[in-house]
């Protein structure tokens, strides 16, 4: 994905943020050029769509050349998604955690 889009610069964590929310650059400038809801607090301004049924967040700063600098993003009421790899080392632990459940239940009987 590339840092940059029409008038708007991505930071590094607002690219990882997209990735993981599965939200795409045109979303983010729709967004901004036409949000449901904008807030300004203390420089950064946040702009609240609902797209596609999803009520996105996005929190920018103004720069040079009236462009948005994205800092971060979230869709409320969605949690994000956990890594396959996360995934994959935890599954474990998981495993022997239910297995524990099934003989504590065993034995307190």
């Amino acid at each position: 994905m590339n840092r940059t889009y029409k008038n708007l610069v991505f930071t590094k964590h607002a690219l990882e943020r997209m990735a993981d929310r599965i939200i795409t650059q045109d979303a983010i400038h729709q967004i901004i050029s036409n949000p449901d809801q904008s807030f300004v607090n203390q420089g950064n301004t946040k702009f609240i769509r609902t797209i596609n049924n999803r009520l996105i967040h996005v929190v920018a700063t103004p720069i040079e050349n009236q462009r948005w600098l994205i800092i971060s993003l979230w869709v409320r009421g969605e949690e994000d998604r956990i890594p396959l790899i996360w995934q994959f080392l935890t599954w474990p632990f998981k495993l022997i955690g239910k297995i524990l459940q099934i003989f504590l239940r065993y034995f307190k009987n």
